[in-house]
Protein backbone atom coordinates (compact mmCIF):
# COMPACT_ATOMS: atom_id res chain seq x y z
CA UNK A 1 0.00 0.00 0.00
CA UNK A 2 1.53 3.42 -1.03
CA UNK A 3 1.62 6.40 1.42
CA UNK A 4 0.24 9.82 0.03
CA UNK A 5 1.95 12.85 0.46
CA UNK A 6 0.56 15.08 2.73
CA UNK A 7 -0.87 18.61 1.00
CA UNK A 8 1.05 21.41 0.55
CA UNK A 9 -1.17 23.69 1.87
CA UNK A 10 -0.59 21.29 5.12
CA UNK A 11 3.06 21.71 4.78
CA UNK A 12 3.08 25.49 5.07
CA UNK A 13 0.95 25.63 7.52
CA UNK A 14 3.75 23.29 9.87
CA UNK A 15 6.32 25.22 8.83
CA UNK A 16 4.17 28.68 9.58
CA UNK A 17 3.88 27.40 12.86
CA UNK A 18 7.45 26.43 13.11
CA UNK A 19 8.34 29.75 12.31
CA UNK A 20 6.38 31.55 14.80
CA UNK A 21 7.74 29.50 17.55
CA UNK A 22 11.29 30.27 16.43
CA UNK A 23 10.07 33.83 16.33
CA UNK A 24 8.62 34.19 19.56
CA UNK A 25 11.53 32.54 21.03
CA UNK A 26 14.46 34.66 19.36
CA UNK A 27 12.27 37.56 20.55
CA UNK A 28 11.66 36.31 23.91
CA UNK A 29 15.18 35.92 24.03
CA UNK A 30 16.08 39.25 23.29
CA UNK A 31 13.57 41.40 25.36
CA UNK A 32 14.93 39.80 28.24
CA UNK A 33 18.48 40.02 27.01
CA UNK A 34 17.80 43.82 26.82
CA UNK A 35 16.06 43.81 29.88
CA UNK A 36 19.24 42.48 32.03
CA UNK A 37 21.56 44.66 30.00
CA UNK A 38 19.48 47.57 30.53
CA UNK A 39 18.55 46.66 34.57
CA UNK A 40 22.89 45.99 34.90
CA UNK A 41 23.96 48.82 33.12
CA UNK A 42 22.19 51.44 34.75
CA UNK A 43 22.31 50.21 38.37
CA UNK A 44 26.12 50.74 37.32
CA UNK A 45 25.97 53.82 35.73
CA UNK A 46 24.13 54.58 38.69
CA UNK A 47 25.93 54.06 41.39
CA UNK A 48 29.56 55.51 39.43
CA UNK A 49 29.84 59.13 40.64
CA UNK A 50 31.53 60.85 37.27
CA UNK A 51 30.37 64.11 36.53
CA UNK A 52 28.19 66.59 38.67
CA UNK A 53 24.78 64.62 38.95
CA UNK A 54 23.90 61.48 40.44
CA UNK A 55 21.17 59.55 40.92
CA UNK A 56 19.71 56.22 43.00
CA UNK A 57 16.96 54.27 41.91
CA UNK A 58 16.00 51.68 44.99
CA UNK A 59 14.46 48.67 44.04
CA UNK A 60 15.31 48.64 40.40
CA UNK A 61 13.45 46.14 38.03
CA UNK A 62 12.82 46.14 34.34
CA UNK A 63 9.76 45.14 33.12
CA UNK A 64 7.21 45.13 30.46
CA UNK A 65 7.30 41.80 28.40
CA UNK A 66 6.43 41.25 25.73
CA UNK A 67 5.19 44.32 23.83
CA UNK A 68 6.57 47.31 26.73
CA UNK A 69 9.76 47.48 28.48
CA UNK A 70 10.06 50.05 31.65
CA UNK A 71 12.29 51.04 34.23
CA UNK A 72 10.69 50.30 37.73
CA UNK A 73 11.89 52.07 41.26
CA UNK A 74 10.50 51.84 44.73
CA UNK A 75 11.95 55.27 45.58
CA UNK A 76 14.23 57.63 43.74
CA UNK A 77 16.65 60.35 44.50
CA UNK A 78 18.78 62.52 42.20
CA UNK A 79 22.18 65.24 43.55
CA UNK A 80 23.77 67.71 41.02
CA UNK A 81 26.10 69.61 42.25
CA UNK A 82 26.39 71.77 39.39
CA UNK A 83 22.86 72.89 39.72
CA UNK A 84 23.29 72.97 43.50
CA UNK A 85 20.10 70.61 43.06
CA UNK A 86 18.83 67.62 44.75
CA UNK A 87 15.41 66.09 45.06
CA UNK A 88 13.83 62.39 46.26
CA UNK A 89 10.34 61.19 45.22
CA UNK A 90 8.63 57.67 46.26
CA UNK A 91 8.09 55.18 43.51
CA UNK A 92 8.39 55.72 39.59
CA UNK A 93 6.76 53.43 36.71
CA UNK A 94 8.37 53.83 33.16
CA UNK A 95 6.75 52.40 30.08
CA UNK A 96 8.27 52.61 26.59
CA UNK A 97 6.76 50.61 23.49
CA UNK A 98 9.59 48.97 21.87
CA UNK A 99 9.89 49.16 18.90
CA UNK A 100 9.56 53.27 19.96
CA UNK A 101 12.15 53.13 22.82
CA UNK A 102 12.85 56.85 22.42
CA UNK A 103 8.77 57.80 23.83
CA UNK A 104 8.30 56.57 27.13
CA UNK A 105 5.62 57.53 29.47
CA UNK A 106 6.53 57.86 33.22
CA UNK A 107 4.70 58.31 36.71
CA UNK A 108 6.06 59.29 40.12
CA UNK A 109 4.27 58.97 43.30
CA UNK A 110 4.69 61.37 46.58
CA UNK A 111 6.00 62.56 48.37
CA UNK A 112 8.58 64.55 46.94
CA UNK A 113 11.44 66.84 48.32
CA UNK A 114 13.67 69.61 46.35
CA UNK A 115 16.04 71.69 47.65
CA UNK A 116 18.39 74.37 45.40
CA UNK A 117 21.34 76.40 46.52
CA UNK A 118 20.99 78.56 48.22
CA UNK A 119 18.19 77.68 51.00
CA UNK A 120 15.24 77.21 48.71
CA UNK A 121 13.36 74.10 49.46
CA UNK A 122 9.96 72.55 48.86
CA UNK A 123 8.27 69.38 49.67
CA UNK A 124 5.30 68.57 47.59
CA UNK A 125 2.38 65.72 47.09
CA UNK A 126 0.08 64.99 44.49
CA UNK A 127 -3.15 62.40 43.37
CA UNK A 128 -1.55 62.09 40.34
CA UNK A 129 2.22 63.05 38.51
CA UNK A 130 2.62 61.98 34.89
CA UNK A 131 5.44 62.61 32.44
CA UNK A 132 5.80 61.67 28.39
CA UNK A 133 9.29 62.25 26.99
CA UNK A 134 10.20 62.26 23.42
CA UNK A 135 14.16 61.55 23.36
CA UNK A 136 17.13 61.31 20.84
CA UNK A 137 20.47 59.93 21.41
CA UNK A 138 21.66 63.33 21.94
CA UNK A 139 18.91 64.14 24.59
CA UNK A 140 15.11 65.43 24.81
CA UNK A 141 13.51 66.91 22.20
CA UNK A 142 9.68 67.29 24.21
CA UNK A 143 8.74 66.66 27.30
CA UNK A 144 5.30 67.50 28.93
CA UNK A 145 4.47 66.76 32.66
CA UNK A 146 1.36 67.17 34.37
CA UNK A 147 -0.44 66.84 37.79
CA UNK A 148 -3.49 66.18 39.68
CA UNK A 149 -4.20 67.58 43.11
CA UNK A 150 -0.57 69.15 43.43
CA UNK A 151 -0.12 70.51 46.80
CA UNK A 152 3.13 71.58 49.02
CA UNK A 153 5.33 74.03 50.76
CA UNK A 154 7.91 76.48 49.94
CA UNK A 155 10.42 78.19 51.41
CA UNK A 156 12.28 80.69 49.13
CA UNK A 157 15.52 80.97 51.28
CA UNK A 158 16.52 80.59 54.56
CA UNK A 159 15.11 82.50 57.26
CA UNK A 160 12.02 83.20 55.01
CA UNK A 161 8.38 82.74 56.04
CA UNK A 162 6.92 79.39 54.62
CA UNK A 163 4.88 79.60 51.16
CA UNK A 164 1.88 76.74 51.03
CA UNK A 165 0.74 76.45 47.76
CA UNK A 166 -2.02 74.13 45.79
CA UNK A 167 -3.41 73.43 42.35
CA UNK A 168 -5.90 71.31 40.79
CA UNK A 169 -4.21 70.74 37.73
CA UNK A 170 -1.03 71.71 36.28
CA UNK A 171 0.90 71.25 32.97
CA UNK A 172 4.21 71.88 31.69
CA UNK A 173 5.63 71.57 28.62
CA UNK A 174 8.92 72.17 26.64
CA UNK A 175 10.11 71.01 23.18
CA UNK A 176 13.03 71.69 20.44
CA UNK A 177 11.65 74.19 17.89
CA UNK A 178 14.70 74.03 15.55
CA UNK A 179 17.11 76.08 16.98
CA UNK A 180 14.84 77.55 20.13
CA UNK A 181 12.99 76.60 23.23
CA UNK A 182 9.15 76.40 23.72
CA UNK A 183 7.43 76.31 26.71
CA UNK A 184 3.89 76.30 27.86
CA UNK A 185 2.74 76.30 31.59
CA UNK A 186 -0.52 76.20 32.63
CA UNK A 187 -1.84 76.45 36.34
CA UNK A 188 -5.84 75.81 37.37
CA UNK A 189 -6.80 76.72 40.86
CA UNK A 190 -3.67 78.19 42.13
CA UNK A 191 -4.10 78.38 46.17
CA UNK A 192 -1.16 80.54 48.08
CA UNK A 193 -1.00 80.63 51.37
CA UNK A 194 1.26 82.37 53.71
CA UNK A 195 2.34 79.19 56.56
CA UNK A 196 -1.34 78.35 58.02
CA UNK A 197 -2.34 81.21 56.87
CA UNK A 198 -5.74 82.08 54.94
CA UNK A 199 -5.62 82.07 51.15
CA UNK A 200 -3.43 85.48 49.68
CA UNK A 201 -5.59 85.30 46.80
CA UNK A 202 -8.86 84.16 45.28
CA UNK A 203 -8.17 80.62 43.39
CA UNK A 204 -5.82 81.51 40.53
CA UNK A 205 -5.71 80.02 36.76
CA UNK A 206 -2.32 80.85 35.16
CA UNK A 207 -0.95 80.15 32.04
CA UNK A 208 2.04 81.30 29.86
CA UNK A 209 3.39 80.28 26.36
CA UNK A 210 7.16 81.82 25.39
CA UNK A 211 9.95 81.01 23.22
CA UNK A 212 13.66 81.17 23.85
CA UNK A 213 15.47 81.83 20.81
CA UNK A 214 18.58 79.73 20.60
CA UNK A 215 17.89 77.60 23.35
CA UNK A 216 16.95 74.38 22.36
CA UNK A 217 20.06 72.52 23.61
CA UNK A 218 18.61 73.00 27.07
CA UNK A 219 16.82 69.96 26.52
CA UNK A 220 19.82 68.61 25.23
CA UNK A 221 21.81 65.68 27.04
CA UNK A 222 24.23 67.93 29.81
CA UNK A 223 22.75 70.97 28.51
CA UNK A 224 20.58 71.65 31.66
CA UNK A 225 22.74 74.32 33.64
CA UNK A 226 22.10 76.18 36.35
CA UNK A 227 22.08 79.91 34.41
CA UNK A 228 21.33 78.10 31.16
CA UNK A 229 19.13 81.27 29.96
CA UNK A 230 21.81 83.85 30.35
CA UNK A 231 22.74 85.90 27.71
CA UNK A 232 19.78 84.87 25.99
CA UNK A 233 16.44 86.65 24.09
CA UNK A 234 13.31 85.83 23.68
CA UNK A 235 9.09 86.32 23.72
CA UNK A 236 6.46 85.54 25.75
CA UNK A 237 3.48 84.91 23.17
CA UNK A 238 0.50 84.84 26.49
CA UNK A 239 0.79 85.46 30.01
CA UNK A 240 -2.80 85.22 31.63
CA UNK A 241 -3.83 86.00 34.93
CA UNK A 242 -7.03 84.43 35.67
CA UNK A 243 -8.73 85.67 39.35
CA UNK A 244 -12.25 84.74 38.46
CA UNK A 245 -15.07 87.27 38.25
CA UNK A 246 -13.40 88.72 35.13
CA UNK A 247 -10.46 90.14 36.72
CA UNK A 248 -8.00 88.81 34.18
CA UNK A 249 -4.40 90.58 33.08
CA UNK A 250 -2.90 89.48 30.20
CA UNK A 251 0.61 90.44 28.89
CA UNK A 252 2.94 90.10 25.71
CA UNK A 253 6.04 90.78 24.63
CA UNK A 254 9.99 90.14 23.92
CA UNK A 255 12.33 90.27 26.42
CA UNK A 256 16.65 89.70 26.83
CA UNK A 257 18.29 87.98 29.76
CA UNK A 258 21.40 89.68 30.34
CA UNK A 259 24.72 87.78 32.00
CA UNK A 260 23.51 88.59 35.47
CA UNK A 261 19.80 86.61 34.71
CA UNK A 262 18.16 89.54 35.03
CA UNK A 263 15.44 90.72 32.46
CA UNK A 264 14.65 93.32 30.64
CA UNK A 265 11.68 93.67 28.08
CA UNK A 266 8.73 95.69 26.83
CA UNK A 267 5.45 93.77 27.64
CA UNK A 268 2.10 95.16 26.55
CA UNK A 269 -0.41 94.57 29.15
CA UNK A 270 -4.37 94.27 29.42
CA UNK A 271 -5.78 94.69 33.01
CA UNK A 272 -9.49 94.26 33.23
CA UNK A 273 -11.31 95.52 36.80
CA UNK A 274 -8.50 97.75 37.95
CA UNK A 275 -9.75 98.03 41.05
CA UNK A 276 -10.80 94.47 41.85
CA UNK A 277 -7.06 94.00 40.78
CA UNK A 278 -6.03 96.55 43.92
CA UNK A 279 -8.19 95.38 46.28
CA UNK A 280 -7.37 91.67 45.98
CA UNK A 281 -3.63 92.83 45.97
CA UNK A 282 -3.76 95.08 48.66
CA UNK A 283 -5.34 92.32 50.96
CA UNK A 284 -2.86 90.10 50.19
CA UNK A 285 0.01 92.48 50.42
CA UNK A 286 -0.92 95.35 53.02
CA UNK A 287 2.38 96.43 53.47
CA UNK A 288 1.94 97.59 49.57
CA UNK A 289 -0.93 99.12 49.93
CA UNK A 290 0.55 102.94 49.32
CA UNK A 291 2.48 101.69 45.69
CA UNK A 292 -0.66 99.84 44.81
CA UNK A 293 -2.98 102.68 45.07
CA UNK A 294 -0.78 104.74 43.16
CA UNK A 295 -0.27 102.22 40.68
CA UNK A 296 -4.21 101.99 40.58
CA UNK A 297 -5.06 105.63 39.99
CA UNK A 298 -2.26 105.59 36.76
CA UNK A 299 -3.98 102.98 35.28
CA UNK A 300 -7.41 104.50 36.07
CA UNK A 301 -5.90 107.52 34.69
CA UNK A 302 -4.15 106.28 31.62
CA UNK A 303 -7.52 104.03 30.91
CA UNK A 304 -9.69 107.93 30.92
CA UNK A 305 -11.25 106.93 34.38
CA UNK A 306 -12.29 103.51 32.86
CA UNK A 307 -11.75 100.52 34.78
CA UNK A 308 -9.59 98.12 32.45
CA UNK A 309 -6.56 99.58 30.82
CA UNK A 310 -4.14 98.44 28.45
CA UNK A 311 -0.45 99.51 28.85
CA UNK A 312 3.13 99.03 28.17
CA UNK A 313 4.86 97.74 31.53
CA UNK A 314 8.85 98.50 31.32
CA UNK A 315 11.12 95.99 32.85
CA UNK A 316 15.13 97.20 32.77
CA UNK A 317 17.51 95.00 34.71
CA UNK A 318 14.86 92.83 36.81
CA UNK A 319 12.87 96.11 37.93
CA UNK A 320 9.29 96.51 36.51
CA UNK A 321 8.73 100.02 36.00
CA UNK A 322 4.89 101.07 34.87
CA UNK A 323 5.78 104.79 33.15
CA UNK A 324 8.27 106.20 35.93
CA UNK A 325 7.15 104.43 38.80
CA UNK A 326 8.81 101.58 39.77
CA UNK A 327 6.67 98.30 40.76
CA UNK A 328 8.24 95.81 41.09
CA UNK A 329 11.50 93.33 41.25
CA UNK A 330 11.98 90.21 38.89
CA UNK A 331 14.04 87.31 40.47
CA UNK A 332 17.38 86.73 38.64
CA UNK A 333 17.65 83.85 36.19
Amino acid sequence: MTQTAPPAAGIRIKRLGIGIVIFLAVYSGIWFLAAHQIETRLASFLTSRSGSATARCDGLTVRGFPFRIGLFCDSVKVDDTQLGASGSAGALRSAAQVYWPGHAVIEVDGPAELRFSPGIATSMDWQALRASIQATLSGLSRTSIVSERLTGTLVPTLGEDVLGFATSHTELHLRQNAADLDAAVSITGLDLKPGNGASLLPLMNAAIDLTVKDRATVLDRGGLSRHALRNSAGEVRNLTLDLGNGIVTTANGPFTIDDQGLISGAFKVTMQDVQAWRTALATAFPESENMLDNAANMLTALAAGGNDTTVTLNVRDGTAFLAFIPIGVLPQL
